[in-house]
């Protein structure tokens, strides 16, 4: 995918208004009210109108797509501006639109709000995956990637955790999607919590003990 080509952008509009134009196709369809929050069993606890559901998910959708477009341009240091980055900015761009796509399929055709939980926390492991492809080879920079004082520091610590952190970010992804579809709703959520969160945080202690390993190898 290259950077800043016009066909890059295009695609990224394209699939930005994707769940939008299915929205025109079925604001008929829906209720007067849609639920746009659930709690963890499912059960839906938020409504708003649908025309103001729809303005913040347009206002939401604007702000992504803007946001992950200029972040290079204020990158101090100049490293985003990849094919990688490209590819992230899709990925994010394509499940944050699938999620829309899903809510409104929820609240058209009345389904469980039970099924959402898994489909949505699907999901995010789907895009958790997906970020975990790019970082693997990402530069050091100030705004994405495996942010520690550590890695900051030291860019071989910077490449060392990065390259284990993105695989464990595809694993993990893979994982917690596949087991947000097959365990039972009751433990759904702390299965998917505990799988991330051990994909976040062994990065981040393994940066720590590189870095002193290479501190001290550097005294000695």
């Amino acid at each position: 995918m290259k950077t800043n080509s016009t066909f890059t952008e295009l695609l990224m509009i394209a699939v930005m208004l994707s769940p939008l134009v299915y929205l025109a196709f079925i604001w008929n369809q829906l209720p007067a009210e849609i639920a746009i929050h659930f709690d963890l069993e499912g059960n839906p606890n938020d409504w708003q109108r649908k025309e103001t559901a729809a303005l913040l998910f347009v206002s939401l959708s604007v702000i992504l797509y803007l946001t992950l477009r200029f972040l290079p341009k204020i990158d101090p240091r100049g490293q985003l501006q990849s094919a990688n980055y490209q590819k992230l900015r899709f990925a994010v761009t394509l499940l944050f639109a699938a999620i829309m796509g899903w809510l409104f399929y929820m609240a058209a055709h009345r389904a469980e709000g039970k099924l959402s939980v898994g489909m949505l926390l699907a999901l995010i492991g789907l895009l958790l995956a997906g970020m975990g492809n790019y970082i693997t080879t990402v530069k050091p920079n100030w705004f994405v990637g495996i942010r520690t004082p550590w890695t900051l520091e030291n860019e071989v610590v910077w490449r060392k955790t990065h390259r284990l952190g993105g695989r464990l970010m595809v694993a993990g992804g893979l994982l917690s999607a596949l087991l947000a579809l097959i365990v039972p709703l009751t433990y759904k959520v702390g299965v998917f919590m505990t799988v991330t969160a051990l994909t976040v945080l062994i990065p981040v202690v393994y940066s720590y003990i590189y870095y002193r390993q290479e501190k001290a190898h550097q005294l000695n």
